[in-house]
Order: C-alpha cells, then sequence, then structure tokens
C-alpha cells in the first residue's frame, strides 16, 4: 500500500481491437479493488471515469489505438467505493510482433493536488491573518487619535482609501509604518497616556477618570443671497473631513445653479491636511461643473488652507474685514 503523501500509479496494457486489458496491482488500488477482483476491459475502465469527462477520454483511447496519437488526459475517476480522484492518462501505441498494443500509466493526482490546495490556502490564510493585523494596528492608531470605536475608525480608513484610490491594507501599512517612524506619541500625550495606563491597573474600574469625548464637527448650511455657503465649527480632520465632504455635495445642487458656493472655516479650531484634501478634491469636481468654490477662513489657519492646490481662500480677521490669501 501507498502512504498518503504518496501518488499511486498504475500500469495498463490492451492490444488494438482488443477489448482484454491488463492490470498491474496498481491500477486495481486507484480503482477501489483488489488485485485480479475483476477482469478489466476497456468497459470497466470507461466506466469509472466520472460521465462529464467519459466521451474525452473515450476519444482519447481511440485516437490512440487508431492513429497512435500519444494520450495524455487528466480527468475526474470515480473509484468502487463511489469517491472521486484526479488522475493523469498516459499512453502511446507500439506496434510489436503480436500487433499494434496500447500500454502506458495511470498517476492518481489526488493527495498531491489536495497538498496544493491547501498549502495555497495557507498561504492566503496567513496573508489574510498578516493583513487583519496590520489593519487593526491603523484602526488603533485612530481610536487612539480620535477618540473613536473600532467600527468608526474602520469606517474611517475605508473612506480614505476610496478617497484618495488606495488599497485599504496598503494605507494601513502606510499609516503604521509613519507611526513608527515618527516615533510615536508626543511627550505630553504620552504622559496623558502613562496616566490612564496606570489608573486602569487598579482594581476597580472606577479608578479610571471618565473623559469626555472629542469635539466633533458642527456643520450647518445656508444660503446668502443665492449662494450656498456650508459652515463649520470645530476640528476639520481625518475624523470629521467626510462629514463636510458630505455636507458640501448635499448643496453642490444649489451651488451649480448659483455658480458658487462658499465654505465657512472662520469657526473651525483646526484644518488638518485631510481637511484640505478634501476641500482641494471638491475644487476640482466643482470646477467641472462649472462651479467656483471660496474658503473663508480666519487667520491662524490661513496659512495651513494656502497648502490647498489652486484653492479660492479668503482670510477674514475679526472685525470682519475680508482679503484674498496670496
Amino acid at each position: 500500500m501507498h502512504s498518503q503523501d504518496e501518488a499511486q500509479v498504475g500500469q495498463y496494457q490492451f492490444s488494438a481491437g482488443g477489448d482484454r486489458w491488463r492490470w498491474s496491482d496498481g491500477m486495481f488500488e486507484i480503482h477501489g479493488m483488489e488485485a485480479g477482483e475483476v477482469v478489466p476491459t476497456r468497459d470497466l475502465f470507461l466506466r469509472h471515469v466520472r460521465p462529464d469527462h467519459r466521451d474525452r477520454v473515450a476519444a482519447a483511447l481511440d485516437a490512440c489505438e487508431r492513429d497512435g496519437t500519444p494520450l495524455g488526459e487528466h480527468y475526474v475517476l470515480v473509484d468502487l467505493a463511489g469517491e472521486e480522484r484526479t488522475v493523469t492518462l498516459s499512453g502511446g501505441r507500439e506496434d510489436t510482433a503480436d500487433g499494434p498494443t496500447v500500454s502506458g500509466f495511470l498517476v492518481d493526482v489526488s493527495v498531491s493536488q489536495r497538498v496544493a490546495v491547501a498549502d495555497a490556502v495557507n498561504v492566503q490564510l496567513h496573508q489574510a491573518l498578516e493583513s487583519h493585523a496590520v489593519i487593526d494596528q491603523a484602526k488603533g492608531v485612530l481610536m487612539l487619535v480620535y477618540g473613536i470605536d473600532g467600527d468608526a475608525a474602520f469606517e474611517l480608513l475605508r473612506w480614505s482609501s476610496q478617497q484618495r484610490n488606495v488599497r485599504l491594507l496598503a494605507l494601513a501599512e502606510r499609516l503604521v509604518a509613519a507611526v513608527e517612524s515618527a516615533g510615536g506619541l508626543a511627550p505630553t500625550s504620552r504622559a496623558k497616556l502613562d496616566e490612564l495606563f496606570f489608573q486602569s491597573l487598579g482594581e476597580e474600574a472606577s479608578a479610571v477618570p471618565a473623559t469626555s469625548p472629542a469635539q466633533g464637527l458642527i456643520v450647518s448650511s445656508r444660503v446668502v443671497g443665492g449662494v450656498p455657503v456650508v459652515a463649520a465649527r470645530g476640528p476639520v480632520d481625518l475624523a470629521t473631513a467626510g462629514v463636510l465632504s458630505a455636507a458640501i455635495a448635499a448643496a453642490s445642487g444649489a451651488a451649480r445653479q448659483a455658480g458658487r458656493l462658499v465654505v465657512d472655516l472662520r469657526e473651525a479650531t483646526h484644518v488638518g491636511s485631510a481637511g484640505v484634501s478634501v476641500l482641494a478634491s471638491l475644487d476640482r469636481r466643482s470646477r467641472t461643473q462649472g462651479t467656483r468654490l471660496r474658503v473663508l477662513v480666519g487667520p491662524d489657519s490661513a496659512l495651513l488652507l494656502a497648502a490647498g492646490h489652486g484653492l479660492e481662500v479668503a482670510v477674514v480677521d475679526p472685525a470682519g474685514t475680508v482679503g484674498a490669501l496670496s
């Protein structure tokens, strides 16, 4: 008997024009039979070929027997117990003194095929686990920085991936690598995390003080003189840029009619790179629709927004004076 890791090989031979075959012990074994249990014939052989493969294998046998065409067929064999095996049939015709004879080998490749499939699955599973780990690390970064839960962090990654047309895994890898190269949090943030961490080691859950949720972004829309105005109060960063983007998109219909759209960020407490990126993207989209996008900012955020590519930015000072950003 063969070990489970070893391919089974059988040898056959029959005379052209004759029905009787000669089988090696391996041929019987592949068919799930004891050696000599039955008289091997062409009909018996073909009955153990799965029906949807039978005509193809029979035609190949005929061509080899009649024309000497070399045999080389890959098919599914159904053994005596009804189990399917993937096999390869090879052979050729030889002219002998007793007449043309066809002989060759039948190889059961089921085991090697299963091993190959299992290896491929294991590789894919390993890659999936590694991908999952990196994405979880990126989620953890966003959860810590923005004070959001895991689901919100994943949605933030997914949204960012779609915005920049970057695969989610690639984005997560870049974020984790950037955080590692930056050396972690700033000293003040690390000190605060140290305090929270050691407080959480206490026996009582109440030992960890309740923290107020991170301030979110409040967005409002209005129409002034026929021009839609979207105003934002709070931080415009990676965690909130999608909210601002959705509000601007909702006002796009009125903006196309007016030919203008104003985004008022004077009450924005912070405008990060993510906010600038969203505004720049919306500005390019608006221009293709014949709409001008104008951004109102306070003096403190003007320098950061200047990095926005081609944005029309107006600085509004506390007295209400408006000036164009050069």
